[in-house]
């Protein structure tokens, strides 16, 4: 059977805390668990932790993402409305109050004349007809049910709030101190963002902790390059990134995000809709399949289920609908694209994936800090990698990348003048290399450098 290369990721939520829903999820191959802390529990989200590092394995590592609310806007609290176009609905700053309440006063100072509301990642639209400071008077242009609590954003517009909020603050401070290995910020507009958080994650002597860049407003794109060099990871996020492009434009927006992720380096990962229908369908639908296919084609590391796992009535569905979907896709990618090296470690990395290709090898790897096992996996090695590390944390991380195995071992130095060997004898002993196969081995002598190759033969 053909081993997935593409990694998957998905969002826990009510339909996937249970004991058993929890412990299919990671024996369907998950590698990756993110938790919404938009509507965090703490008491849920530290027990939950404590269940997955439970079943993790070296062999088997689990990435905890922590992904931060940001800078958004909510309803309040009210009876859910169904609407339909053509309706006439008031948006009133306050708790309360006429038609549909917001607490928050920055949506009344944002939105104008002819602006457009979308409401839960734009399931609900509507057109604003006037502002009168603390009201908003609009039409709707759709059909649904507005819902309490349900997100609002002006079309075309960010809100001036900082991206780093008390309650990110907050909700970062309880993601180190429960062992989370990334923290996703959401509404990144410039590098000052994300700046703030690794300062945050500094004072907090966390600075293992990766950051993920959240792709999902205009600016972010704009600023595309620079944000790139500072991340860990880049996100995806296409629901937000509709609220700033036609639909027929995210194709391309998505595109580049994954294109200059690869040329950097950084593991990219989308989401949002993958699998929608499998909220409530336990088959997912011909649209939704060519849209996975299309996003393993573009070369992402990592794909992210989110309702469908949170709040759907299949989770464990959904991640086998998908984990069929990428292997189909990956038989049918069999020519991924190789970009240019950025330096001479690249350049190596490179090496070894050509020689890799034209002898037959597999690749083993030890990576103490994640470069070399980075590097490896922007040229996208046709054949198996397998890399080793002496930190759980490093393998956390190289657990999301696409197409390298991530196995933790403390005992192994990079200092060791036989490290070869040893490596060799962990992956003979681990399943991963057999007598008779070629091996290709590659480290780094220095602290973040891949300098290092040899070739050999399995023997007996």
């Amino acid at each position: 059977m053909q081993t997935r290369k593409t990694k998957i990721i998905v969002t826990l939520g009510p339909s996937s805390w249970d004991d058993t829903t929890l412990k299919r999820l990671f024996w369907e191959g998950v590698e990756g668990f993110r938790f919404n802390f938009s509507h965090a529990e703490y008491s849920v989200f530290k027990e939950l932790v404590q269940k997955i590092r439970a079943l993790e394995t070296p062999r088997r590592p689990a990435t905890l993402i922590a992904d931060l609310q940001g800078p958004v806007v909510r309803l309040g609290s009210f009876e859910p409305k169904p609407v339909k176009p053509g309706d006439k609905v008031v948006f009133s700053f306050g708790e309360t109050g006429e038609g549909i309440p917001v607490p928050m006063r920055i949506l009344f100072e944002t939105a104008s004349l002819g602006d457009v509301l979308y409401v839960e990642g734009g399931r609900l639209a509507f057109r604003v007809e006037e502002n009168l400071g603390d009201r908003l008077i609009t039409v709707a242009l759709m059909d649904g049910e507005l819902k309490p609590r349900k997100t609002v954003a002006v079309r075309g517009k960010e809100y001036p709030l900082p991206s780093l909020t008390e309650k990110d603050v907050s909700d970062v401070k309880f993601a180190v101190e429960n062992g989370f290995d990334s923290v996703a910020l959401s509404f990144v507009r410039s590098e000052d963002d994300l700046r703030r958080l690794k300062e945050l994650l500094f004072d907090l002597k966390a600075e293992e902790v990766k950051v993920i860049a959240k792709i999902e407003t205009k600016s972010a794109v704009e600023r595309l390059d620079s944000l790139l060099a500072l991340a860990d990871m880049v996100l995806v996020a296409r629901g937000d990134l509709a609220n700033f492009y036609n639909l027929e434009e995210i194709y391309r927006v998505q595109e580049e995000i994954l294109r200059k992720a690869r040329l950097r380096g950084k593991p990219s990962i989308i989401a949002t809709q993958l699998l929608e229908s499998m909220v409530n369908n336990p088959v997912p639908t011909r649209s939704e399949v060519v849209d996975v296919i299309t996003a393993v084609k573009m070369d992402a590391d990592a794909l992210m289920l989110a309702g469908e796992t949170a709040a759907g009535k299949y989770p464990v569905e959904a991640v086998s609908w998908l984990k069929r979907i990428i292997i189909e896709a990956e038989r049918l990618d069999t020519n991924p694209q190789r970009h240019e090296p950025e330096d001479h470690y690249e350049a190596i990395a490179k090496g070894v994936t050509l020689l890799s290709d034209i002898i037959g090898g597999k690749i083993l790897a030890f990576s103490e800090r994640g470069n070399t096992a980075r590097r490896l996996a922007k040229f996208r090695p046709s054949r198996e990698v397998i890399v080793y590390t002496s930190s759980p944390n490093t393998a956390r991380y190289i657990n999301l990348l696409k197409g390298i195995k991530a196995v933790y071992d403390p005992t192994l130095n990079k200092g060791s003048p036989n490290l070869f060997s040893e490596l060799l004898a962990k992956a003979t002993r681990d399943g991963y290399v057999a007598v008779g196969d070629i091996v290709i081995f590659t480290a780094g002598r220095r602290r973040e450098s891949t300098d290092l190759i040899s070739v050999e033969r399995v023997g007996t």
